[in-house]
């Protein structure tokens, strides 16, 4: 899994979707993701992924997504792995000088809250 992820960041980065240093960071993001949750399901793993390196393509440019849905971002506060997504997400954002906006940390908050489920 590691490999096609790695793969995956690999096509964006060849393709100029991302920057060097937006692949480099996502790819130590998977390193530690596939150590602290090594069962992750492939599918919710991509997804997160996918969106941490567009989220860091859109925080570079300075522009972000629209809100996240606000029900939505109420319903994953209420799971169980809700606090763990929040915690393991800002772990990875203190590993860049990316800065996140907020719309972009609820994102991967719900993500990650969906990959930990």
């Amino acid at each position: 899994m590691k490999n096609e992820l790695y793969e995956r960041i690999q096509i964006l980065q060849v393709n100029r979707v991302i920057s060097e240093k937006v692949a480099d960071y996502t790819k130590s993001i998977i390193d530690r993701i596939l150590s602290e949750v090594p069962e992750a399901e492939q599918e919710k793993l991509e997804m997160f992924i996918t969106h941490l390196a567009m989220a860091g393509k859109r925080a570079e440019e300075g522009t972000e997504e629209n809100p996240i849905d606000d029900t939505i971002l109420q319903g994953m506060k209420e799971e169980e792995a809700y606090k763990k997504a929040v915690m393991l997400r800002d772990q990875f954002l203190s590993m860049t000088d990316i800065e996140f906006p907020e719309t972009e940390k609820d994102f991967l908050s719900v993500h990650l809250c969906s990959l930990l489920s």
